[in-house]
């Protein structure tokens, strides 16, 4: 049976469609084994394994959210590293053993990104974004009520996820047939169809949701498409390397790993803006690691014309607490940062957190010239994250714990 499509009745719906495409399109073969899991187990992904989509994890604990913190230029020059931390750095998840990869994306990033929505969202709180709107809640819609890029969303009895509608397509005689879904669900971003039956049945505790703005979503950013689909970034076999990939963000605590993997005799030049930090002289593969102050760096060979660009960041952050307030201090100690938002974390219990993200504060311009946000304490919250960003990404501090269950 040949069925039809459906095609986006505006600009800003075949911009989102175009976005999700580049998350769930992207091929890519593995230069080393990537830990990972999958319906609950932990799995591996093999050596020279092809994998289609961004890979998913939740990268709560370092904060390297592929399209966030970590740019698809950076995560492809990981992908192509077989030295970057994508092959070398995972993360058990804590009390449900799971086992995450060092970045990826989950699945309301991947319907952020596609509806372009800049700040992060936890599934849990996804009824509370600005512009989603709930259109019926589960058991009291069908298909006919989907429109294409709707989000089907769920939390709660073992469901916790959001999903973007891309296609409906129908037959001749204008049934619907079949839904196609992009998400990002374990091990990568994924398109499928799925047909009516199964729909009704897979997805029969999903509220269905829509997106205001949609309309209004601008087009991928084209160095960004570029760079997905003509680049062949990933399978370039590099000279030079860092670990965290190309224009990238590390923590102070975060050791830079550079890698040369030329044959020759080169020397690595290491600068802090035009400042040289050292000069390490270089034949065969060679790993270099450095703990680095705070700053903007390049990393660059002697005898080559190849320059890598990463940052080291940290924010000085303190609290008070009084009242039930709690007054938090800070200063992002770089002045090509900006302070985005703050975000109250829920309680945590045994240094694991609860649940995931809690409530994003607006922080207002005084806020941020003075360096200084009061804000009266959820219930629910026992820490807090401090969001900036430069030009690599959105970056954050360690989370600050400030009371336990």
């Amino acid at each position: 049976m040949r069925l039809f499509g459906t095609v986006p009745d505006s600009e800003g719906k075949a911009a989102a469609l175009a976005r999700a495409r580049l998350l769930t399109e992207k091929k890519y073969t593995l230069k080393r084994p990537v830990p990972s899991y999958k319906k609950g187990e932990p799995i591996t992904l093999g050596a020279g394994e092809t994998v289609t989509g961004v890979l998913y994890s939740s990268t709560e604990i370092n904060d390297k959210f592929v399209t966030e913190n970590i740019s698809f230029e950076s995560f492809l020059s990981m992908v192509a590293n077989p030295d970057s931390a994508l092959y070398t750095v995972c993360h058990n998840g804590g009390r449900d053993g799971k086992i995450w990869t060092f970045t990826g994306i989950v699945c309301n990033g991947l319907v952020r990104y596609a509806y372009d929505i800049k700040r992060r969202i936890s599934t849990k709180r996804w009824l509370d974004t600005p512009g989603i709107r709930l259109i019926a809640r589960h058991g009291e819609y069908g298909v006919e009520d989907i429109r294409l890029c709707d989000t089907l969303y769920a939390f709660g009895e073992g469901r916790n996820h959001v999903i973007l509608v891309t296609d409906i397509l129908r037959d001749g005689e204008g049934v619907i047939r079949e839904i196609e879904l992009s998400e990002a669900i374990r091990t990568s971003a994924t398109r499928r169809r799925i047909t009516v039956e199964d729909f009704s049945e897979r997805f029969k505790l999903y509220h269905l949701t829509r997106y205001d703005f949609v309309d209004s979503v601008p087009p991928p950013d084209e160095q960004d498409v570029m760079i997905m689909t003509e680049s062949g970034l990933e399978n370039k076999d590099p000279i030079l390397a860092v670990d965290f990939g190309n224009k990238s963000n590390y923590r102070t605590e975060e050791h830079v790993t550079v890698s040369y993997f030329g044959e020759e005799q080169d020397t690595v030049i290491i600068k802090r803006g035009e400042e040289t930090v050292e000069e390490i002289s270089v034949r065969g593969y060679t790993k270099i690691k450095r703990s680095l102050p705070r700053g903007y760096y390049t990393v660059s060979l002697a005898e080559r014309e190849q320059t890598l660009e990463l940052a080291v960041t940290e924010p000085t952050s303190s609290y008070v607490i009084d009242n039930g307030e709690i007054t938090v201090t800070f200063d992002s100690c770089d002045p090509h940062s900006s302070l985005l938002y703050m975000d109250f974390r829920e309680l945590r219990e045994k240094g694991v957190a609860v649940s995931s993200l809690s409530k994003i504060i607006e922080v207002t311009e005084e806020e941020r010239i003075r360096g200084k946000i009061t804000r009266r304490i959820p219930e629910d919250a026992g820490s807090y994250k401090l969001y900036f960003r430069n030009k690599y990404g959105v970056w954050t501090h360690t989370m600050k714990v400030f009371r336990h269950l």
